[in-house]
C-alpha cells in the first residue's frame, strides 16, 4: 500500500508501508507534493509498518523536509524500528529530523 495521508486539525499524518524505496518513494514524493499543494505545513510521517528504507526513500524524505521548511513548517518522524531507526541513526538523520516513539507522542509535540 502507498503512503496515505489523513488530516488531523492542521497536521497531516503520512503513514509510509510496508517500504519507502524503489517504486514506493515515487509514491511517497507524488503524495507528498499533493499535500504541498494544498497549503499543508505541519507533518508527522508514520514508520511504525515499514520495513525498509532505502537511499532513494531517504532522498525524497529529505527533499520533503527541505520543501516543508522553506513554506514554514515541521516534519516530525514516528515509529521507526528495525533497520530503518538503524539506517536513520547511521546517515544522521535522526539529527535532522525530530523523532519520536510513536504516533500519539508525535502528533501531541504540535500542541
Amino acid at each position: 500500500m502507498p503512503t496515505t495521508a489523513d488530516m488531523y486539525g492542521s497536521m497531516t499524518v503520512l503513514a509510509v508501508e510496508p517500504v519507502l524505496a524503489g517504486d514506493e518513494s515515487e509514491a511517497f514524493h507524488d503524495r507528498v507534493s499533493e499535500q504541498l499543494d494544498v497549503g499543508g505545513r505541519w507533518f508527522v510521517i508514520d514508520f511504525s509498518k515499514v520495513a525498509y528504507c532505502d537511499s532513494r526513500g531517504l532522498e525524497e524524505l529529505l527533499d520533503f523536509q527541505e520543501r516543508v521548511e522553506a513554506a514554514g513548517g515541521v516534519v516530525r518522524i514516528a515509529g521507526l524500528k528495525g533497520n530503518c531507526r538503524r539506517i536513520f541513526e547511521l546517515v544522521r538523520f535522526d539529527k535532522r529530523f525530530e523523532v519520536f516513539d510513536g504516533l500519539q507522542e508525535a502528533v501531541k509535540s504540535f500542541d
